[in-house]
């Protein structure tokens, strides 16, 4: 089953380049997991990031974070932060959850029928 997370990250001081530079190492890793369908990083205030990050599956989610590439990255990431608020929408496995409780997830409600991914999604469509 398909889940979204909203992560927010409250970056220490004069760790926002270190923090950018291994967020952008760590969106190269996710373009080696198909099933990672979205992940979006942005900058609304000096010292925050805020990501969306959309998971086809509990293994896609899986593979994303054992994968070697993009330990070093994350690691750095949770240091250079003083405060990281995870919010989770959908419904990811236990394997999964047990993963997410190290960065203090919270689970959100979602509409019914309101999370869902097409399943004829072409990312080379015209149209």
């Amino acid at each position: 089953m398909p889940f979204m997370l909203r992560v927010t990250w409250d970056i220490k001081e004069g760790q926002e380049d270190n923090f950018r530079a291994n967020q952008e190492m760590l969106c190269g890793v996710m373009l080696e997991h198909p099933g990672v369908i979205a992940y979006h990083a942005e900058y609304p205030s000096p010292g925050l990031s805020e990501w969306t990050e959309i998971y086809a599956n509990d293994a896609a989610f899986k593979a994303h974070l054992d994968n070697e590439k993009g330990q070093a990255p994350l690691g750095a990431l949770v240091g250079a932060c003083d405060r990281i608020t995870c919010r989770c929408f959908g419904n990811p496995s236990d394997e999964s959850k047990e993963i997410l409780a190290g960065f203090g997830t919270v689970y959100e409600e979602t509409a019914p029928h309101a999370f869902v991914l097409n399943p004829s999604a072409d990312r080379d469509s015209l149209v």
